[in-house]
């Protein structure tokens, strides 16, 4: 059968092998045909069913699915009961007794019915129930129909019995057709319950139109969390601190024994949360630690304590010195000690800057590392590339420094580049002894011991030694080009005094030995000038290679003079000495001899012009 030749009007009611298969889940597989046969009541047409799914194809063919298995049957068109209100007042409660005589055994049987002419599509249609549906009897042969009232008359006592019996059964069976609501214990039990194989989920009417809001409990706890820590946070932001800083400021005056001053405090929760404490100013004097920010972390459980615990207190943007490490020393001694109204039980370090008289490293982070009864045993720093890490540690001596490097550079865009660094000595006083200095730089590794003194002057007074030194790389990084190349080895003392750090490098006075194998000089080619015997100064360029060049080095704030050279090049041998001022100008004389000549007489060659571009002549005996 078609679906659409189905009268939207007619009503449905579910047999009772259709109450069963509603008991049995695996009677109706189908999710769609067992959803209609729940929705079918016994009140509802084919269009409200069609209209409660959404779907009409699919609920008219799970309605002539259902029929044909016996699960539903046909009862009345819902049009046929009510039709009958258009045409008279009294029409109502007619169809209403008809409806109840046919359908039940309320009423007068032995009262002969009453038929009114009605037009055929004022006519209710009925189709009787089977003989074996329980609580719906078939009516016996012989059984009249109950009297409807007559249209405008009044309505006898049987018939107003009917219908008040039949107006109070009909809210008693929607009451029982809806169930209960169920309680949020049985909610709770439904959802903990594990489960089977043989559930099914709950099939639901589909509605039209808008879904309706609705707040659930979890979704009310939720809200009121949300706005519980909205609360605090605005709480937090906007309370007062103001009024409670000079006792903030006492409180840490009398744990770290010295003054404190605290320009302002609020509560900060990025990138931390914390307490924070704003240009802090520890101590008085040179020594004091002035502190752009001071984090407190507390613990919680010691706020309402005789002394309060921070779990950390972080301090940024400081400037670490000799002095200043030894009062922050002090500092955390008196906040260990029991007196104390406040402690801490760990301190961290941020973009902090270590420095010895004007020399300083900066941008570092790092921690302080305290002793079981948290007093300072040493503060560990490192750069933020990680490339530099530094050690200080007090001591009765004075302060411990030892820096250990990788691949760092002493500044932004300088050229010394420290493939590696190690650095051990002790700063007393004014003077940093730096007992150890060991460094790979330019291919080769120097060695050294100086110190470096802090007084009126700044001065510096050593001695080192370095081996494999790449003699272009280090020329390149003195600014004098890469004409000269080769292996170096030799040792230097040295010594410098000056106003100011900076100026150390040109105050630099020097002297040791060198030696330079498997090289050669650029601009200055010894045996052309010999074989041309130039008697004016010119330019020939090329290059003199050896085999090995030593001699003295003595360095100057004005020049580098290079003495006692001994140049071996196979069958040329050369000796003499080159002086280079700051301004990079040559000014020498070589005594060059060529070994394989008849004539083993010396020719000597002078030097002269910028280092780039040297002139040569053969000088007059």
């Amino acid at each position: 059968m078609d679906p659409d030749l189905i009268d939207a009007n007619l009503v449905f009611a579910k047999t009772p092998a259709g109450e069963e298969a509603m008991l049995q889940r695996t009677r109706v597989v189908q999710r769609n045909v067992r959803m209609v046969l729940i929705l079918v009541d016994g009140n509802a047409t084919v269009a409200e069913l069609c209209d409660k799914t959404g779907n009409a194809p699919i609920t008219q063919n799970a309605l002539l699915e259902l029929e044909h298995g016996g699960l539903i049957e046909r009862r009345i068109e819902k049009n046929s009961v009510w039709r009958h209100t258009k045409d008279s007042p009294t029409g109502i409660v007619a169809t209403a007794i008809r409806t109840v005589s046919e359908f039940s055994t309320f009423g007068d049987k032995a009262a002969p019915p009453v038929e009114e002419p009605a037009s055929d599509d004022q006519q209710g249609r009925s189709i009787p129930f089977p003989e074996s549906r329980g609580g719906h009897p078939s009516r016996a042969p012989g059984s009249l129909t109950p009297q409807p009232a007559l249209s405008g008359g009044p309505l006898s006592g049987a018939a107003l019995q009917l219908q008040q019996e039949a107006t109070a059964a009909r809210p008693a069976a929607t009451a029982e057709a809806v169930p209960a609501e169920p309680s949020l214990f049985d909610r709770l039990k439904a959802i903990a319950r594990p489960a089977t194989e043989g559930d099914e989920p709950a099939l639901k009417p589909i509605r039209r139109g808008r879904r309706r809001w609705s707040l659930t409990w979890s979704l009310g706890l939720l809200l009121g969390g949300l706005s519980l820590c909205a609360v605090l946070f605005l709480l937090a932001l906007f309370f007062p601190y103001a009024n409670y800083l000079p006792e903030v400021e006492a409180g840490l005056a009398q744990s770290i024994g010295q003054p404190a001053r605290i320009d302002r405090m609020r509560v900060s929760v990025y990138p931390r949360p914390g307490l924070l404490l704003v240009n802090v100013r520890l101590g008085e004097g040179s020594d004091g630690l002035e502190i752009a920010e001071v984090r407190l972390q507390p613990e919680l459980q010691t706020l309402r304590a005789d002394k309060i615990l921070f779990r950390e207190a972080e301090l940024s943007d400081l400037r670490l010195s000799v002095a200043t490490i030894s009062n922050l020393s002090r500092m955390l001694a008196s906040v260990a000690s029991p007196s104390a109204r406040a402690g801490v039980q760990q301190l961290t370090i941020s973009n902090a800057a270590f420095s010895f008289s004007e020399l300083a490293i900066d941008e570092m982070d790092g921690h302080c590392q305290l002793s079981a009864d948290h007093r300072l045993e040493s503060i560990s720093l490192r750069s933020r590339d990680r490339g530099l890490q530094l050690k200080l540690s007090p001591s009765e001596r004075g302060l411990a420094v030892q820096i250990d490097a990788i691949a760092w550079r002493v500044a932004q865009g300088s050229p010394y580049l420290f493939d590696s660094l190690n650095v051990k000595g002790v700063i007393e006083g004014s003077d940093w002894v730096i007992d150890s200095f060991e460094s790979r730089i330019f291919d080769g590794v120097v060695r050294a011991a100086m110190i470096l003194r802090d007084g009126q002057q700044a001065a510096i007074a050593g001695e080192l030694s370095f081996e494999r030194i790449n003699a272009r790389k280090l020329g390149e990084a003195l600014g004098i080009g890469g004409q000269f190349q080769g292996e170096a080895h030799g040792k230097l003392k040295f010594s410098a005094n000056s106003a100011s750090w900076p100026g150390l490098p040109a105050a630099l006075q020097a002297s040791g030995n060198f030696t330079m194998r498997r090289g050669r000089l650029g601009g200055i080619d010894l045996p052309e000038a010999v074989r041309r015997s130039l008697t004016t100064p010119a330019t020939l360029g090329g290059w003199t290679r050896f085999e090995e060049l030593s001699g003295a080095i003595t360095v100057t704030p004005d020049a580098f003079l290079f003495s006692r050279l001994a140049l071996n090049a196979g069958l040329m041998q050369s000796s003499g000495q080159i002086e280079l001022t700051r301004k990079l100008q040559l000014r020498g004389r070589m005594e060059v001899q060529m070994r394989g000549q008849a004539d083993h007489s010396s020719r000597s060659i002078l030097i002269s012009g910028p280092l780039k571009s040297p002139l040569t002549q053969t000088a007059n005996r």
